[in-house]
């Protein structure tokens, strides 16, 4: 067994020929690779990898380093910044099936003597693991960093199948060190890269627990593993503490003893966790900001939450098929699974020992561990409030058990193949280990030539997942960000109010450097006390002899309008500079905030001489919409302050409806008096009991819709791909196009209006609506 990797099977040895069925996948996944960011997070963490910034809690400083070498290394190819971070996600995704192929050889060569069913199993495996709908869609767009992780747990179950074979030997001890560095650095990118750790426990015990509880080999086990995730304590507060312009929690400690000294910390639940002595690294570490509550506390019924993972189980074979198809291609894979399960659990219980146990913690257990609500796209009917349920869809937590299922499928189906019904416990003289190489039997028989189109099944979930995981000429999300962007005056405030409409202009800006002189806010990050004081800096007019430009990735100071990058309505504006921060408070004062303010009765507050926003009887104004009307007031009159067309709790909690006026994708704070005038027009009449702004600027709207806009990529779609983005984000273009063939249409120009609401039809029908007119 020792050598098994560097032995021929045909032209080439198992290593050689787990790298080409790596290349294969990675080839896949190159085909299939999106041109550019996506929705979500992805640009979250193409950004923060591209400019070594802090994602949110607790900032993955591992991704965050492995994609920043990776984005210097592939600067010399001239492919954008995303393309680069989604090859990364490719190229991780590939190395787990080199690993994931090894690791899977050798545990059936522990039952196998035929070195060419060995081969066989390696390879169909993997590929069916490799070609599970959510592990394609998350290797040809980095939308997380959970295929860094699978690269680790990858590694690290290749690394147990060794070791068990070499567990008595010096060499053997080395691999049990080199496993606990490999854990402590993954655990520096995600927890996730831990589930290994309930597998290797049993594993370890049950096959060699001397090894492993030899003082030395423990001793150094443990510090490898906390040098290791020594990334996490000493890289995320120290470059927190140089300000970059992305640093979410601001976790900065005093000192470095305070960042790796271990103390106890009280959660917003009065929950004790074992965390550091530093104050906001400890926070960030157990990710206060979030309010994770108790798992004891289940957020829906268990019941309801397994029936969502199988949902995502559903998805994985034959996405593209309707339901009824989908689900015999999940009875079948779930068969083949299940028979490679027991196959494995029959011939070898030790390794199954292992492969079982993660199989286990990686599904079941996970499920109970992540303590979802309601599925986003499920029980809709029996829970209809969307508090209840997921704000998308999480399949991306299971992206491990689902390669595991397919691996474990491609077992059950060369099983078939090869006809594996050997006795309960596996005969000695047929593994492939207690036979001399020389002796080992090799080649395909009639046997397994008559039934090689079997093998086809593994072709399933290629064909049938393609046209869904397919994201090539896909730039939905960028595009968004640059027809967000660019609806905006120079030096604007532009309130967003999630994920979607703010994780995608962080992109623009910091990676392709359009449009910073914009600041985006994000309304629930302002619930906090450390974004508002940044804000305050990001925002603070230059000194003299100071510029922006000092530091490319670090907060200085307001950053300048650069009209090359601007849109045409705004490209050759005068832009002056404004006076003064949008932020007047001190570090005290945002300390001292209180939580909120109850409304007793209908108050209106005056914001200036001509803007008031209302708030009704019953109401709490809360910190975060507190600072909403403290930026707005302190930004009017030195700047523009606009909110997100997606932002509709942002600025409908003050009222300030009718003071706004549409510009594309975005509404304007106007402090003045509106009238209607032949560009400006409000559709009140035709809208009578919306509650969204009705004042429409046309001819700035036209000049952004045509000449601005870049829609061209979904144009051709029949159906958007994402659906949890699909009621938002094709809905936005939709009103925006609608509205302004309203606009055409009250203004007697038919042929316009009549352009308008073609354009408005396709998105309606993308975003699920129907077409609006007879």
């Amino acid at each position: 067994m020792n050598g098994i990797e560097r032995e021929k099977i045909g032209p080439l040895t198992l290593r050689l020929w787990a790298l080409v069925t790596a290349l294969a996948v990675w080839a896949l996944y190159l085909l299939t690779i999106a041109p550019t960011t996506g929705f979500w997070d992805t640009s979250e963490y193409v950004t923060t990898a591209h400019i070594l910034g802090l994602p949110h809690p607790p900032g993955n400083p591992g991704f965050v380093l492995v994609g920043r070498v990776w984005d210097i290394m592939l600067g010399f190819t001239g492919l954008p910044v995303a393309l680069r971070i989604n090859v990364l996600s490719a190229t991780l995704s590939a190395g787990a099936s080199f690993f994931s192929f090894l690791a899977v050889a050798r545990m059936v060569a522990h039952f196998r003597q035929n070195r060419h069913e060995v081969l066989v199993a390696a390879m169909v495996a993997v590929w069916i693991g490799a070609t599970a709908f959510t592990v394609w869609t998350q290797s040809n767009l980095n939308e997380k960093v959970y295929t860094l992780s699978l690269f680790v747990v990858s590694l690290v179950s290749y690394l147990a199948m060794l070791w068990m074979d070499e567990a008595d030997t010096a060499r053997g001890n080395r691999l049990l060190l080199l496993i606990a560095l490999v854990l402590g650095l993954g655990w520096s990118n995600h927890t996730m890269s831990l589930l290994p750790g309930p597998a290797l426990a049993v594993f370890v015990l049950l096959h060699r627990w001397r090894a492993a509880l030899n003082p030395r080999v423990l001793g150094l086990g443990v510090l490898l593993f906390a040098i290791g995730y020594s990334v996490q304590l000493l890289f995320v507060p120290i470059r927190s503490a140089q300000n970059p312009i992305i640093d979410e929690a601001d976790p900065e400690c005093p000192t470095v003893v305070s960042a790796i000294t271990p103390k106890r910390i009280d959660d917003r639940f009065g929950n004790s966790k074992l965390s550091v002595a530093c104050e906001p690294l400890a926070l960030s570490l157990i990710r206060d900001q979030y309010g994770p509550g108790p798992v004891t506390q289940r957020q829906a019924p268990l019941t309801a939450q397994y029936a969502n993972y199988w949902q995502y189980f559903d998805w994985q074979w034959a996405r593209s098929l309707p339901p009824a198809g989908r689900l015999a291609a999940s009875m079948i894979f779930l068969f083949l699974a299940l028979l490679g399960l027991w196959t494995h659990f029959r011939s070898d219980r030790k390794t199954f020992v292992y492969a079982g146990t993660l199989l286990f913690t990686v599904t079941l257990l996970l499920v109970y561990y992540l303590n979802f609500k309601y599925g986003y796209s499920l029980y809709v009917q029996e829970v209809p409030s969307i508090l209840e349920h997921e704000v998308r869809e999480r399949d991306y937590f299971y992206i491990i058990g689902f390669q595991m299922w397919g691996i474990y499928a491609g077992l059950g189906l060369v099983g078939l193949w090869g006809q594996w019904t050997g006795p309960p416990r596996p005969d000695p003289t047929r593994s492939y280990r207690n036979a001399e190489p020389d002796e080992r039997p090799t080649g395909f028989g009639p046997r397994h030539r008559k039934a090689a189109p079997l093998l086809a099944v593994a072709l399933i979930p290629l064909f049938f997942n393609y046209s869904r995981a397919d994201r090539t000429g896909d730039s939905a999300a960028r595009d968004w960000a640059y027809n967000i962007l660019q609806s905006v005056e120079p030096y604007a405030v532009l309130f967003t109010n999630g994920d979607n409409d703010t994780f995608p202009l962080w992109y623009l800006q910091e990676v392709e450097g359009i449009r910073r002189d914009v600041t985006v806010i994000v309304h629930s990050y302002l619930g906090t006390n450390w974004y508002p004081k940044q804000l305050r800096a990001l925002t603070t007019p230059c000194e003299p002899g100071q510029s922006s430009e000092d530091s490319a990735t670090t907060i200085v100071c307001q950053r300048p309008f650069d009209g090359e990058n601007a849109a045409s309505p705004y490209a050759d504006m005068d832009a002056t500079p404004p006076s003064r921060s949008i932020i007047a408070l001190s570090d005290a004062q945002i300390d001292g905030v209180g939580a909120g303010l109850a409304i007793a009765r209908d108050t209106a507050f005056r914001l200036t001489s001509w803007v008031t926003g209302t708030v009704r009887a019953g109401q709490t104004i809360l910190y975060p919409d507190i600072l909403v009307f403290h930026i707005a007031q302190q930004a009017l009159g030195d700047r523009p302050v606009y909110f997100a067309a997606t932002a509709p709790p942002v600025y409908g909690k003050w009222g300030f409806q009718p003071h706004l006026v549409r510009h594309g994708l975005a509404f304007k704070l106007v402090d003045a008096p509106l009238e209607a005038t032949a560009d400006l027009v409000d559709l009140r009449e035709y809208m009578p009991n919306t509650v969204s702004p009705t004042w429409n600027d046309r001819a700035r709207t036209e000049e952004l819709l045509w000449n601005v806009f870049e829609v061209e990529g979904v144009l051709d779609w029949e159906e958007w791909p994402e659906p949890s983005t699909a009621s938002s984000i094709p809905a936005q273009y939709y009103l925006a196009y609608y509205l302004q063939g309203m606009t055409e249409e009250h203004l007697g120009d038919v042929e316009a209006a009549e352009q308008s609401y073609l354009r408005a039809d396709h998105f309606g029908l993308l975003a699920g609506l129907g077409v609006p007119r007879n």
